[in-house]
C-alpha cells in the first residue's frame, strides 16, 4: 500500500490554497500527498459560483494534491467519491452519533447543518488524469457564522469543546489516504456503494426544488459520471446534474 509523504506547506494568508497549489502545479512538481494549509484563507471558493466562507485560525481549510495518473478521465468522479468519503469517515470519528451524511454532490452535513464541503480541480492531458488538487475546508472550531450562511455547524458547537487543528488535519488526511487507496486498488463498486448509501436522502422520500416547483423523490444513486438519480412517487427516475435540483429542509 501506497503512503503520502504529507508534506505541508503552513500559509498564513491566501485567496485560495487550491489556486495556490494549482500556481505551483505550474511551475514545478510537486510530490503526490502536498498538503497547503491556509490560517485564512479569504477567497475560498465552493461549487461553481459559491465561496467557503471560514474564520481565520479556526477551522481546516487546505488542499491535498495528488497524482491519479492511474484513474481514466472519464472516472473522475470515483475520485470525487473516495475523497468526500475520507471527509465523512474522519467526522462520524469524531462525531459517532452525529448523523453524519453527505449532501449531493460533496457537502458534509451533520443532521440539517453543513460542516463542510470538497471542491476538486482536476488536470487532464489527453487520456491521462495527471494531477489532482483535493481542496477541503471542514468547521471545526468556529463558533459564530456569518449571516450570509443558511446553515452552518461546526465540530465546537457539536461537541461543546475545541478541537486541535494540526492533529485533526493529520487524521483527517490519512482517513482520505485510505479512500484514495481503494481508489488506486480499482475498488470501484464498494466506493460507489459507500458513497451513496451516504447521501442524504438515500433511499428516502423526501421535498426537493426543481426550477420553480417542487417534487416529492426518492435518491436511488449517482451515474459514473456524478448524477444524481430520484424517483418519483410514480416510479419515474429523473436524473440531476448540479444545481439543477435543491434539497428544501
Amino acid at each position: 500500500m501506497n503512503h503520502f509523504p504529507f508534506k505541508i506547506i503552513e500559509l498564513s494568508r491566501v485567496n485560495s490554497t487550491n489556486e495556490y497549489a494549482l500556481r505551483l502545479l505550474n511551475s514545478q512538481e510537486i510530490p503526490e500527498g502536498t498538503v497547503i494549509r491556509a490560517q485564512d484563507q479569504f477567497e475560498g471558493k465552493g461549487q461553481g459560483d459559491n465561496k467557503w466562507m471560514s474564520e481565520p485560525g479556526k477551522n481546516l481549510t487546505f488542499s491535498l494534491v495528488v497524482h491519479p495518473v492511474f484513474l481514466k478521465p472519464e472516472k473522475q468522479f470515483f475520485l470525487n467519491e473516495a475523497v468526500v468519503l475520507g471527509v465523512v469517515d474522519f467526522t462520524r470519528s469524531l462525531l459517532p452519533d452525529g448523523n453524519i451524511s453527505l449532501k449531493w454532490p460533496n457537502d458534509i452535513y451533520a443532521g440539517t447543518c453543513k460542516l463542510g464541503g470538497i471542491l476538486i480541480n482536476n488536470i487532464i492531458s489527453g487520456r491521462l488524469m495527471e494531477s489532482s488538487v483535493i481542496g477541503i475546508g471542514v468547521n471545526i472550531n468556529q463558533a459564530e457564522f456569518s449571516n450570509q450562511l443558511p446553515n452552518p455547524v461546526s465540530l465546537k458547537l457539536l461537541l461543546k469543546s475545541e478541537t486541535e487543528l494540526r492533529s485533526a488535519l493529520i487524521k483527517l488526511c490519512k482517513l482520505v489516504e485510505s479512500r484514495y487507496n481503494q481508489l488506486r486498488n480499482k475498488d470501484f463498486d464498494d466506493l460507489h456503494k459507500d458513497y451513496c448509501y451516504t447521501l442524504l436522502g438515500f433511499d428516502s422520500w423526501r421535498k426537493y426544488s426543481i426550477g420553480d416547483h417542487e417534487i416529492e423523490g426518492k435518491i436511488t444513486g449517482v451515474t459514473e459520471t456524478g448524477r444524481l438519480l430520484v424517483q418519483t412517487r410514480i416510479g419515474e427516475i429523473l436524473v440531476f446534474d448540479h444545481k439543477e435540483i435543491e434539497y428544501l429542509f
